[in-house]
């Protein structure tokens, strides 16, 4: 596969234009694919009922293969396995649960309000830079409980530490940066707590035990990534799926009982985040391949998404799929915890737009938007004009 080798390239993989026809080539000629990424080889699986497996197996395929993130955000659950990954999940879990977001729902509906009245009288706007992008970081500022006159610097730290692959000096500046602002918050809540994730995890317990001050930070570094580029990109991609075929919108417009299947459906045709790293703890078999134990195994959830054996036409964004079967956040023991999060904040953007700018369409005197990336996918632009 010296076609996907090249494809991998780091500087690449943050303007490749469409790997979809290189992933359906690859789920046709192979249960696995091999290649070198930055000198290591990987194992690199394509079709929905091998990519579910391995997510499911959590003994066999280990969540270590993500360490190299901690260079920038520190150890996080994403890299921890079974009972440190147990104890570090129980702890957070009651942020995202359903009850504790719905309680928020006042406070969310507040921020997109904010920042679409902020441009809805100019008739035109990038969609990207002035909502999708700012949206979910001033969210989660608000869950983790920043002061909002420090929301601006905390956005910039923010997008340059998401930003590591692309800038690993700036990545880990902005990492140091992150972790002397939320140090003296951590200690503060020990003390005396809020109802803000920092005083959730800062006293949390599981088994007795509690986080230490950088286990903490650590997370509320990974949030940033997780819980806000993730969503951004996701709504990018909705409003372009929505917006590129007017009929869509204006469905979506006339019917609200379509909005959460919009929101389904982008999960499954343009997934934020197309890969998901393991490692092999043992040595073992993917549809009779044999897969060596320390094998770093790559699966693609995006390709997963369009596999043809499991969806109809899966290349066309279709309101009607109802596909909620996606691997998009996930499964098993790792199933993302924002995974709800994200689904509201998606739903409040695109009823709040709905609402405030009527007839919103492209903007047809600037270039056409496009998705773009392989390690993350969305538009970098979306133009638009309303009345």
């Amino acid at each position: 596969m010296d076609d996907a080798s090249a494809a991998f390239d780091p500087q690449f993989m943050f303007d490749f234009p469409d790997p979809y026809p290189m992933f359906a080539e690859m789920r046709r000629t192979a249960a696995v694919s091999e290649f070198q990424v930055a000198n290591r080889v990987s194992s690199v699986v394509t079709r929905y009922r091998d990519v579910e497996a391995v997510l499911k197996d959590g003994e066999t395929f280990s969540s270590r293969a993500n360490a190299e993130v901690s260079k920038y955000f520190g150890r996080s659950i994403l890299e921890m396995d079974g009972k440190e990954h147990t104890r570090t999940r129980g702890l957070v879990t009651p942020v995202f649960a359903v009850k504790a977001l719905d309680a928020m729902a006042t406070v969310i509906q507040s921020i997109a309000l904010a920042l679409v009245d902020g441009f809805a009288g100019d008739g035109r706007a990038d969609l990207v830079s002035q909502l999708t992008t700012v949206f979910p970081v001033q969210v989660m500022a608000t869950i983790v409980g920043v002061p909002r006159e420090d929301y601006a610097q905390f956005m910039r730290w923010s997008l340059d530490l998401i930003a590591f692959s692309k800038d690993p000096a700036r990545g880990r500046a902005a990492s140091n940066i992150l972790r002397e602002y939320l140090l003296p918050f951590v200690r503060e809540r020990r003390g005396t707590p809020t109802l803000d994730v920092i005083s959730k995890l800062a006293t949390g317990r599981v088994d007795g035990e509690q986080l230490s001050d950088d286990e903490v930070i650590n997370f509320l570094r990974l949030l940033l990534p997780a819980g806000a580029e993730t969503t951004s990109r996701l709504m990018g991609s909705m409003f372009y799926a929505l917006l590129t075929e007017r009929g869509r919108f204006e469905r979506v417009a006339a019917d609200p009982s379509l909005v959460p299947w919009a929101i389904e459906e982008t999960l499954r045709w343009e997934t934020p985040v197309l890969f998901v790293a393991r490692e092999a703890t043992r040595t073992t078999e993917i549809d009779g391949i044999e897969i060596p134990a320390g094998r770093m195994v790559s699966v693609v959830v995006a390709s997963a998404n369009r596999d043809e054996t499991h969806y109809r036409d899966p290349d066309r964004f279709d309101l009607d799929r109802r596909a909620d079967d996606h691997l998009s956040f996930g499964f098993g023991r790792h199933f993302c915890l924002g995974y709800h999060l994200a689904k509201v904040e998606a739903r409040t953007a695109l009823t709040t737009v709905l609402d405030r700018l009527p007839r919103l369409r492209l903007d047809p005197a600037a270039e056409p938007p496009r998705i773009t990336g392989l390690a993350f996918r969305s538009p970098q632009k979306l133009a638009v004009r309303f009345d």
